[in-house]
């Protein structure tokens, strides 16, 4: 990790000259060379705190069919800040928004996340209540049994799947016209 910049300049939130800001260039597994930045002013305590990208990717779709449970729990998911994921068979879409969260866990560790953003929305409308209790229902028999596809498109081509089985995923290169079967990424399968 390396300083690119650091400075002492106007705080955004009280306006004093006291606000330390630095960068670092930092180079992360899986995301490549990122730019790390912090800053905080000495005089009201506003922190910051951001991660972007120091190299532009490729956009890309990676296509993870889990066909078990084994699927499910042992193949890992690393979303970018860029990435949207979806699955047409359990009927969800996770959109990255203006600042989406980056994370990496496994794909189980995702669906039990959908799970508990599902349970929150029944809990926020009451109505829907019988619907939300199916798709709950839906996923975790997903989590068991696979049975399902997971389609997570980046335009900066830095999120992606490691699978258990190397055959569950197909990583297409967004930019070429025909996809790119060869290119998976079950070398670095944990199962393998």
């Amino acid at each position: 990790m390396s300083v690119v910049t650091q400075i002492v300049t106007r705080c955004p939130a009280c306006g004093a000259e006291t606000f330390h800001y630095t960068e670092f260039l930092y180079e992360a597994p899986y995301y490549g060379n990122l730019v790390v930045s912090v800053g905080v002013c000495k005089s009201c305590g506003y922190r910051f705190f951001d991660v972007d990208y120091a190299d532009a990717g490729s956009p890309t779709r990676v296509v993870f069919k889990a066909e078990n449970g084994m699927d499910v729990a042992k193949s890992l998911l690393v979303r970018s800040k860029t990435g949207s994921i979806k699955s047409p068979e359990l009927g969800f879409s996770l959109e990255p928004g203006l600042h989406g969260e980056p994370f990496i866990t496994t794909v189980e560790g995702f669906l039990m996340k959908t799970i508990d953003y599902a349970e929150s929305l029944r809990a926020l409308e009451p109505e829907s209540a019988d619907k939300v209790d199916e798709f709950i229902r839906k996923v975790q028999r997903a989590i068991e049994e696979g049975g399902f596809t997971l389609v997570i498109e980046d335009p900066q081509g830095k999120s992606l799947v490691i699978p258990w089985r190397p055959e569950t995923v197909r990583v297409e290169h967004l930019d070429n016209t025909q996809p790119d079967i060869a290119s998976t990424v079950g070398d670095r399968a944990p199962g393998t």
